[in-house]
């Protein structure tokens, strides 16, 4: 709805004998000032409407609230001057009251209420973080206000993830209760008081999308609670962390219609509810709802119709000009821009986003990394790495232009490849400290796993040009990483090892409580060490860098050789002069600048001696991957690594480095003709084939595809567990002395892995099912494992008699069962997924422990 519609709407008055409030709310205003006056223009949205609605129906019948996120992570105006004056915009808007959000506490509870607060002439609320002893709210829960004479309650509410949202530290270790929770207690308080006519509910968390209501509700659990868990004494329900624009009409289980409405982000729309009231009763009678788009006025024009707004115009006009001394202010030199992956974010979503995709790797985020390593160490010369995350990325770092949201501004000429203090402080508003700690290789692969939700990459971290690391997509989740090497030397799982970082990620105040962990990287905390937090700003720490890389090198630069590769198929071993398998995707970045990459030149590098050239692979023209299987292991034997290096035709002519190691041996025998390198399976099969598990058939075949029997799937676990062991009895009467599982069945019998069937059988050419074994398996290791209470798969019940088994193998990631969420139980198992679970639990649970 337009800004006039919505002012002709508004001056309709309440019919006889009732009155008709109006309660406005916005979300994620994030200080949206700029040079455009989009902050005058959104006061001019809310000062015609509530110019109209009062007009019509009695000064001081609109009452105006934020869902949170007014300040933190704002645009560069703002944010260049800690917010301030988005808090006083505010304050001349008349904001009366703010769910506290997440970024609120981006500079901690001591900055919120302190600093920030002695501004605001409003509160902000949040029902749901409380101190951990009393369980008393931290900050106030709710506030009540008169409405032209309704009385209405608003309630506030953190999202649940708070500490996984924002600089944990800083919240000072107390706790967040589920948010719904928080605002039913006190919606319950209110109404044993008999204090409001009106309650609303002002959530800083909402629906994933903006599609049909039932959709949304069954795609977040969170949603589904806020919509159908509010207690029915709420009358109005406004969202907001999202950032999506929606206007739900819901109705609750005891039949209550009330609205469920976000607003967007930075001011763009305001949401307006107009409830109608019984004159007498102060019941509520109905409500509409609409979302009103921000004013498109000339900030000027607006000026001259309101006080209010020409006091905003004034304020919004100083502080765009103070930014723009820092804007203009140089710290040092660029060659070219270094950016994240914001383009393929506004090919996928239609608008630039902090951090770009957040899933892929970026010349940002690894410059970041090194900026954090390079100040760290003039502290601690022994860091190892250094690390940031995606979101902290507020800005790009363009040649010649600004980031001015949601769109780009050109630069001036005369700062074209110019650093400006405004950038760097656009870049980290957080107010998070350089901070270092230690902790072992294994959690460091945690890190690197947990990239990964659920099998999907929804997260990269930028990482100093000291590490390198490799993965295989195809591998279960947990299981991704399959190398990780420190300036070109293995990481050791049980060796310690120092990272610098902000305070944000090395926040371990999580722990041992519901809390998440920092954007859900669990691995820093586990195992942490000696953590030293420098106090030092993180956005001095990268002024002070770009000043030392202008003066040492002349400017700073873009870094196109990547971290991370993805490595397939690749075996580990080869015989002299034997076929490579070996195939290397995602070769590339989207950064802005970055090149295609051309070629792969690979080398052998025994572990001890003079690298062994093998060939070179051209990449083909998409750049993307590149297939080594044309090349051959030279002929030598012994362990090292295959050495491949990738080059690109960018400016820089950048490479990229990336390992795999390799043994070379006169006893590896050659693939089963139907497991070639790259086809499925290959890894699983062709490690049974190199351990000597089995021998595959004398056709030179495995049998991949084949159903296995239950005599065979013993053979396989027998020579894998225990292939010593001498049979002490006969097993079962079908099973002879002469059989030729006659050893593994009787093992497996001893050990109660089977008892056979009721008849006294063992059945050994019969056919075995997924479930059976998952059920051998299970016994034989026999890990301390409790299913569940609720089944993971539909058709596998807790009464099934692998109920134990089928959760085990999910638990640790070697079974997933089908995208369909069912396991199959009796489907028949191939030899070759009878490989792949032998394979992953040697790979997976066998050598880490």
């Amino acid at each position: 709805m337009s800004t006039d519609e919505a002012v002709k709407a508004a001056a309709e008055p309440a019919a006889e004998g009732t009155e008709k409030i109006s309660i406005l709310s916005f979300n994620d205003f994030h200080g949206a000032l700029s040079d455009k006056y989009t902050g005058t223009q959104f006061a001019d949205t809310v000062e015609d409407y509530r110019a109209a609605f009062e007009g019509a129906n009695g000064e001081g019948s609109t009452l105006l609230t934020t869902a949170g996120d007014l300040i933190g992570a704002s645009q560069s105006v703002s944010n260049a001057q800690a917010d301030e004056p988005t808090l006083e915009i505010m304050n001349a808007l008349g904001l009366d009251v703010s769910a506290a959000g997440n970024h609120e506490f981006d500079k901690g509870m001591d900055d919120l209420t302190g600093r920030v607060m002695d501004i605001a002439d409003f509160d902000f609320l949040a029902a749901n973080f409380v101190d951990p002893e009393t369980k008393e709210p931290v900050l106030t829960d709710h506030e009540i206000f008169e409405v032209d004479g309704v009385r209405v309650a608003v309630i506030g509410a953190v999202p649940n993830n708070l500490y996984a949202t924002t600089t944990g530290s800083g919240l000072q270790g107390n706790e967040v209760i589920d948010l719904v929770e928080g605002v039913n207690g006190v919606v319950q308080e209110i109404e044993a008081a008999g204090t409001a006519d009106v309650i609303v509910a002002s959530y800083h968390d909402g629906a994933p999308g903006n599609g049909e209501l039932a959709a949304e509700v069954e795609n977040s659990s969170v949603f589904d609670s806020i919509v159908n868990g509010t207690d029915e004494s709420v009358d109005v329900i406004f969202n907001g962390h999202t950032h999506q624009t929606y206007d739900y009409d819901t109705t609750t289980a005891g039949g209550k219609e009330r609205p469920v409405m976000q607003a967007g982000q930075s001011g763009s729309l305001l949401a307006a509810v107009e409830l109608e009231i019984d004159t007498d009763s102060k019941d509520v009678l109905g409500y509409t709802g609409d979302l009103i788009d921000r004013s498109e006025q000339d900030p000027d024009e607006a000026a001259a119709e309101s006080e209010v707004t020409a006091e905003v115009y004034s304020l919004e006009q100083a502080a765009v000009a103070e930014f723009a001394e820092l804007q203009g202010t140089v710290i040092g030199e660029m060659d070219a821009s270094i950016t994240t992956d914001y383009q393929t974010r506004i090919e996928e979503s239609g608008s630039w986003g902090a951090g770009g995709t957040r899933r892929q790797e970026s010349t940002l985020g690894n410059w970041a990394a090194n900026a954090l390593k390079d100040r760290i160490s003039l502290n601690n010369p022994d860091v190892d790495l250094g690390v940031t995350n995606s979101g902290g990325l507020r800005s790009e770092l363009l040649y010649d232009q600004f980031v001015a949201t949601p769109s780009f501004a050109d630069k001036p000429d005369e700062l074209h490849g110019k650093v400006t203090l405004g950038e760097i402080l656009s870049f980290a508003p957080f107010g998070n400290t350089l901070t270092y700690f230690d902790i072992p290789g294994s959690s460091l692969k945690q890190v690197l796993e947990e990239n990964w939700k659920n099998g999907n990459k929804t997260l990269h971290l930028g990482w100093s040009e000291e590490l390198t690391w490799t993965y295989d997509e195809s591998r279960p989740q947990d299981d991704k990483v399959t190398g990780i090497w420190i300036s070109g030397e293995p990481v050791a799982l049980d060796e310690m090892y120092t990272i610098g970082t902000l305070s944000f990620l090395a926040d371990d105040s999580w722990v041992g409580t519901e809390n998440s962990a920092p954007d859900g990287y669990e691995g820093f905390a586990t195992g942490q060490e000696n953590k030293v937090d420098l106090g030092i700003m993180d956005n001095q720490a990268f002024q002070e860098y770009v000043q030392a890389e202008t003066a040492a090198s002349g400017d700073i630069r873009p870094d196109f050789a990547k971290k991370a590769v993805e490595v397939k198929d690749a075996t580990g071993t080869a015989a002299p002069g034997a076929q490579l398998s070996l195939a290397l995707e995602n070769l590339e970045m989207d950064s802005d600048g970055a090149g295609d990459a051309t070629s792969v030149s690979v080398v052998f590098q025994p572990a001890e001696g003079e690298a062994v050239e093998v060939g070179t692979v051209e990449v083909a023209a998409d750049g993307e991957s590149a297939d080594l299987s044309t090349l051959q292991a030279p002929e030598v034997t012994g362990g090292g690594e295959l050495v491949m290096t990738v080059a690109y035709d960018d400016a820089y002519e950048s490479t990229t480095e990336v390992r795999s190691a390799l043994t070379i041996g006169t006893d590896v025998p050659e693939d089963f003709s139907d497991n070639q390198p790259g086809s499925r399976h290959f890894a699983p099969v062709r490690w049974m084939q190199e351990t000597g598990l089995t021998h595959g058939y004398s056709d030179g075949s495995f049998g991949k595809d084949r159903e296995i029997s239950r005599g065979e799937s013993l053979a396989f676990l027998y020579r894998y567990l225990d292939p010593e062991y001498t049979p002490e009895s006969k097993p079962f009467p079908d099973v002879a002395a002469e059989h030729t599982h006659y050893e593994p069945i009787s093992w497996a019998r001893d050990h109660e892995i089977t008892h056979g069937y009721q008849d006294g059988e063992f059945k050994p050419t019969r056919h075995i099912s997924r479930s059976e074994f998952a059920s051998f398996l299970y016994r034989a290791i026999d890990p301390e494992h409790i299913g569940p209470e609720d089944t993971e798969f539909t058709d596998v019940p807790t009464s099934d008699a692998a109920y134990q088994a089928i959760t085990w193998l999910a638990s640790e990631g070697l079974s997933v069962g089908y995208h369909d969420g069912t396991y199959q139980p009796d489907r028949s198992i191939t030899r070759a997924e009878v490989a792949t679970l032998l394979y992953r639990y040697e790979t997976m649970i066998a050598t880490q422990d």
